[in-house]
């Protein structure tokens, strides 16, 4: 535990229970309790600046290492890179048919546990579909306590607020479109999931409104072409930004139609589709494996190698020539497919037995997916009725083209398994630097 915790968990001696809960009682966003309010851990994390600092740099190597496999690899086919991974052909074709180069900048926010020294990649989540993108509504919410507002003044704690990065990287986008001023996003899902999220998604409307970017909700089928613009209920948009995966996106068959008015209005230049399809290939897993086999040949500088070191733990692709060891390290590996969100899929060594764990190797033998070396991440206590809980945190680091963009924290209590997201029960935080202990 740090000193920023300690003190936290020492704080406020008059209060009740004696350590402070305020994540309980927060003063948010209406919009964000309607969508969060009841998952929310009861304190914020504290990380020191230089691992925030190191992580991002870190993962922006890895990132970079991910777009230049065609090239390293592939003698620049993405096509085979694509293979490689186990995508299918309606996938390979549409994340290849962005040209090299010409995609949407880099929107990432890969998960990762903290060990107690430092970050450990779990999976590169890359796209504009990612979750967690109004925590700094939570950051907001406990610099509205004057208690919590006096402490983080006397220990200089501070944050990078998402939103904010996030409309600095919308408006940098459509540029073009816009010639600056600030743009106007529908934000599409193509499935029923425009149902399942929609509290998720007025979140998200709300948050943004506050930085001055319009954002507007709608199925893709309903945007309207008009006078070479796309509109939705009669507003033209600038940014179409789209909440479904590549995934979701290939399993609809009327998808294709769906998105020719958005393609035909980006070649005309009066619309910015985001994310290009491009970001599928980044985000599947099997990228991670072919870095960690680049790395434990020698074929990276060592600067990279050292990112690498630091953030990346083994990771390889399941093949037959694989299994034997796999086997027998059931205890220190996790099965994962390359793409796919939320856990699905996702086989943990060490909670099945070793037949549970055969049946799962064998019927992982088809290309798609990676075994990747176990992380313990670092326990965090939590106020409760009864003093304290034990919580086990992943962190999503947002990583956008102009750095790093802030945090998103999940946190499940220990003893509810391995997995930890949404439909696993997790409770949400945020979390806050402080300057290094000189």
């Amino acid at each position: 535990m740090n000193l920023v915790t300690e003190a936290y968990l020492a704080a406020f001696p008059g209060a009740s229970p004696p350590v402070p809960a305020f994540g309980r009682q927060l003063p948010l966003e209406p919009a964000f309790v309607d969508t969060h309010g009841t998952r929310l851990l009861s304190r914020p994390l504290f990380l020191p600046e230089s691992a925030m600092r190191q992580v991002a740099a870190d993962l922006r190597v890895v990132i970079d290492l991910v777009t230049s496999l065609p090239d390293r690899l592939f003698d620049g086919d993405r096509r085979r890179l694509c293979a490689e991974l186990g995508m299918d052909a309606r996938a390979t074709d549409l994340a290849c048919a962005v040209a090299p180069g010409a995609g949407t900048p880099v929107y990432a926010r890969p998960d990762l546990y903290f060990d107690g020294t430092g970050f450990r990649l779990l999976e590169l989540n890359a796209g504009s579909e990612l979750g967690g993108v109004d925590w700094a509504a939570i950051n907001e919410g406990y610099l509205r306590l004057p208690e919590f507002r006096a402490f983080a003044s006397e220990h200089d704690l501070r944050y990078v607020d998402t939103g904010d990065e996030i409309a600095t990287y919308l408006r940098r986008l459509a540029a073009p479109v816009t010639g600056g001023a600030d743009p106007v996003v529908a934000l599409t899902d193509i499935s029923k999931n425009i149902a399942r999220y929609n509290a998720w998604y007025m979140s998200f409307v709300h948050h943004m409104a506050s930085r001055g970017i319009d954002v507007c909700i709608t199925h893709i089928a309903d945007l309207a072409e008009r006078d070479g613009r796309l509109h939705v209920d009669g507003t033209p948009v600038d940014v179409v930004m789209r909440y479904f995966t590549l995934e979701e996106f290939c399993a609809e068959p009327r998808a294709e139609e769906w998105l020719a008015p958005v393609l035909r209005a980006q070649d005309k230049g009066t619309v910015v589709f985001f994310a290009s399809f491009d970001h599928g290939i980044t985000a599947n897993k099997g990228n991670l494996a072919l870095v960690s086999q680049l790395r434990d040949d020698g074929r990276l500088t060592a600067e990279e190698a050292a990112a690498v070191d630091r953030v990346l733990p083994w990771t390889r692709r399941l093949t037959p020539e694989l299994l034997p060891q796999c086997r027998d390290e059931r205890q220190r590996l996790v099965l994962k497919p390359g793409s796919g969100s939320s856990g699905d899929g996702v086989t943990i060594g060490w909670e099945v037995t070793d037949a549970g764990w055969e049946a799962a190797l064998t019927a992982a033998l088809d290309g798609r997916f990676v075994v990747q070396e176990r992380v313990d991440g670092a326990i965090e206590r939590a106020p409760d009725g009864n003093g304290t809980s034990q919580w086990l945190p992943v962190w999503g680091v947002f990583v956008f083209e102009q750095g790093y963009a802030g945090t998103f924290v999940r946190a499940s209590p220990i003893g509810a398994g391995s997995v930890i997201n949404e439909a696993t029960g997790a409770a949400f935080t945020c979390s806050f630097t402080y300057p290094d202990p000189r």
